[in-house]
This record gives C-alpha cells, sequence and structure tokens, in this order.
C-alpha cells in the first residue's frame, strides 16, 4: 500500500481508489429482488390439472414432476440467495468487477426457472437434466469467481471458499452421468446436497480443504 504525504500529515491510499466506488445498499436490494422473482417465476410452472373433481389423487400424481422440479429448484435458489446475502453483507465498498460478476450471477439465477421448466419436462432424458446441471455449475463457478475477487481485495472469506467448489464439482459430474441414466445424475444431487449439509463431518472438509490449497496455490 502506498502513501503520500499532505503537509505533516501522512495520507494513506485507498487500496479502492482505482475503481469507481457504488452503493452496496443498492446492490443488495436489486439482488434481493431478481431472486424473489425468480422464485416467484418457479411457482408458475405448475400448471393447474383439468380432472374431474372425483379424482384429486390422479391430479396430484399427474402433478409429481413439477411439484418436484419446483422444490428442487426452490432449495436451491434458495440456497443460493442465503450464500449471495452471507457474501455481500460484508462488503464495504462496491466497483465495476463486483457489478459485473454479480450480474453474471443474477443471469444465471433468472435462467433458473427456464431450466427448470425444461428439466420438469423431458427430465427422462439426458437433453433435459444436463442444461440444468451446466446452469447451476456455471452459477457455482461465478460464486467461486466472486469470492476470490473479494479475497484479493482484502474481505475474509478463505473459510468458505473451499466449501463453494463443492456445487460445482456435484453438478459437473452428475452430467456425464446424465448421459448413461438420468436418475444417476438425480442420485449424485441428492448425495451431494446432503454431504455440502454436513459441516462436521471429516469427508467435505478434507476435499474442499485440498481444494482451497489448490486454489491460494493458483491465485
Amino acid at each position: 500500500m502506498t502513501s503520500t504525504t499532505e503537509g505533516d500529515e501522512p495520507v494513506v491510499a485507498d487500496p479502492h481508489a482505482a475503481h469507481e466506488r457504488y452503493d452496496v445498499g443498492r446492490l443488495l436490494a436489486f439482488s434481493d429482488g431478481v431472486f424473489a422473482i425468480a422464485i416467484t417465476i418457479l411457482v408458475l410452472g405448475i400448471p393447474v390439472p383439468n380432472v374431474a373433481p372425483a379424482d384429486p389423487l390422479v391430479a396430484l400424481r399427474s402433478l409429481a414432476p413439477s411439484l418436484a422440479g419446483f422444490g428442487l429448484s426452490f432449495v436451491l435458489v434458495g440456497t443460493q440467495w442465503i450464500a449471495h446475502h452471507r457474501l455481500l453483507r460484508k462488503l464495504d465498498f462496491c466497483d465495476g468487477p463486483i457489478l459485473w460478476l454479480n450480474l453474471l450471477l443474477l443471469m444465471g439465477i433468472c435462467l433458473v426457472p427456464f431450466a427448470s421448466s425444461v428439466l420438469t419436462r423431458y427430465g427422462d432424458v439426458a437433453a433435459g437434466v444436463i442444461p440444468y446441471a451446466a446452469l447451476q455449475a456455471s452459477i457455482g463457478v461465478v460464486f467461486i469467481l466472486l469470492r476470490l475477487y473479494l479475497i484479493r481485495n482484502g474481505v475474509p472469506l478463505q473459510t468458505t471458499l473451499a466449501m463453494s467448489w463443492v456445487p460445482v464439482v456435484v453438478f459437473l459430474v452428475s452430467i456425464p452421468l446424465a448421459l448413461r441414466d438420468t436418475s444417476l445424475a438425480f442420485i449424485v444431487w441428492l448425495v451431494g446436497f446432503a454431504l455440502s449439509r454436513v459441516r462436521g463431518g471429516s469427508i467435505v472438509p478434507t476435499l474442499a480443504g485440498r481444494l482451497w490449497r489448490w486454489t491460494r496455490s493458483r491465485f
């Protein structure tokens, strides 16, 4: 960090002075709005069944794929919103790279309802599963890029960076499995989500720690 002098008083240079700075509050408000709209649009993918009143169970069975797709995407978008909130609440600055990375992340979130509808309708074939997995992996990669940028600018996020690799690896692994059997991809998603929830276990923290050391050595 360089410094200059103004009279007899030292003036420490602002490390973010090279970038134009923006209001963090507006960034958070806009992002929260996008997440809220994406979650709301998800429910529009559940059609209203047109069946006789005497057959409500038939209607519920016909809605099973739509309800499952909604539930999966709701949990993922909700989890991503929580991660996004925890990430950006640590900010005391906001510059151009953060805005662009955040916009790239929000673009992925906006595409989730469409990918969810494709998954619901064509979940029994690889062409319906792979776009969803690729989108979720892409969202995870943008999260990692945003974290790396913040870490390089002094935001203490090292302990959470390693765990952010887990969903990326899970969804990438599921893509070739979907070519063989889409059920295998769904199983990997469920197992990956369960492992990511185990905070005190040994497998995920160990793998995450290795990934963090690898990331730190590269960046």
